[in-house]
């Protein structure tokens, strides 16, 4: 560790903590506990420089560190925390954002744009949050020294945002925060659902995660007593009306625990993930640790991810996808017939990995070139 290099000073963002545990605050709270337990356990990332996660007021109190220091700052919420208690407070520090937006106006900050779907898919978004956060992208990428979670978000960001792509470090989302997880079967009983006896979606229901041709390739396959569990918030753009309008086979089931979701991984005939455009897609993995088969969508990300270890369908096709769910459905129960292409997988996209490639980004000096 060259001593020129080592910071002063880290404070990392924090105000994931105070937001919807969605894929981009998985990634920022997973990969901060990874930092913690390598910090904890290898003095030399600590003896010269302090590390602090500040939060704004009304963070979530049950998320714990052992060796950066949580510091509640300002007393303002949102952007307006972010703008201008996070940007006074870590003033003159190595500032390290993870989750799309920054202080625009620190001068030394490190951000994790995780993908451009602002800009490719703006019809998705409402005119407020779509122009508000195409001027964040765009001051951020002039400004920042910048990464991203896959090699696809940066072929994206680089051509978005005319940056060459090796000025936009990889540091990829893990799974393992899966791994040797308690499950809880009691979500079973209260679904009314039995074990393999139904297909799983984790997810919000955004537009990009192409939700309409699932529903309509599950009511194609015509499988006697498949259901489909849908995890997730609703949206009411997607699930107009009430739940029953949806018949006894469509189950929603938002707002569940971690150890709820586990269950139902490790229980469903198979996963699947339909994404249009994703930045790089947490979903598919977790359902590999828990041993569960997954059909997904065959876009540029997904390949990255899933390798060769899911089944894929063209996105828009209901027909290939409703052609998958019958054949899963009728192959028997066999969680490790693609053991080797699975564990594959899941070794390489370990958050321990994720916090090695960012520790070394910052104590070599690469995030600031």
């Amino acid at each position: 560790m060259d001593p020129k290099t080592i910071p002063k000073s880290i404070t990392i963002n924090g105000r994931f903590l105070t937001q919807k545990i969605s894929g981009v605050q998985r990634y920022s709270r997973e990969l901060v506990k990874a930092l913690d337990r390598i910090i904890e356990n290898e003095p030399n990332y600590r003896m010269k420089t302090r590390w602090r996660l500040m939060v704004p007021p009304g963070a979530d109190t049950s998320y714990r560190l052992n060796a950066i220091h949580i510091e509640t700052v300002g007393n303002r919420g949102g952007h307006l925390w972010e703008q201008y208690d996070l940007l006074r407070a870590s003033r003159g520090d190595r500032l390290i954002n993870l989750g799309n937006s920054a202080p625009l106006l620190h001068r030394n900050k490190f951000v994790i744009i995780h993908d451009v779907a602002v800009f490719r898919t703006p019809e998705n978004f409402g005119w407020r949050y779509r122009t508000g956060h195409k001027a964040m992208g765009r001051i951020v990428a002039r400004n920042s020294d910048l990464g991203t979670v896959s090699q696809f978000s940066q072929a994206e960001i680089s051509n978005v945002f005319c940056r060459p792509p090796k000025s936009i470090s990889i540091i990829t989302n893990g799974c393992d925060h899966l791994l040797n997880r308690a499950t809880d079967d009691a979500v079973l009983h209260e679904l009314d659902i039995e074990r393999e006896k139904y297909f799983l979606f984790v997810g919000n229901p955004t537009p990009n995660k192409n939700l309409s041709v699932l529903l309509e390739a599950f009511h194609r396959a015509q499988i006697p007593r498949a259901r489909l569990v849908l995890v997730g918030s609703l949206d009411s753009k997607v699930f107009p009306g009430s739940r029953a309008a949806y018949g006894p086979d469509i189950v929603l089931a938002p707002h569940r625990t971690d150890e709820e979701v586990a269950s139902l991984y490790a229980n469903a005939k198979a996963f699947v993930f339909p994404s249009l455009y994703e930045g790089f897609g947490i979903p598919p993995l977790e359902a590999m640790v828990q041993g569960c088969p997954v059909i997904a969508a065959d876009i540029p990300v997904v390949r990255e991810v899933c390798g060769e270890a899911a089944a894929y369908f063209p996105p828009t096709d209901p027909d290939t996808l409703a052609e998958l769910l019958c054949h899963h459905w009728n192959m028997p129960p066999d969680r490790v017939s693609q053991g080797e292409l699975v564990i594959k997988r899941i070794e390489k996209f370990q958050w321990s990995n994720s916090a090695r490639s960012l520790l070394d980004l910052i104590f070599t000096d690469r995030t600031q070139q």
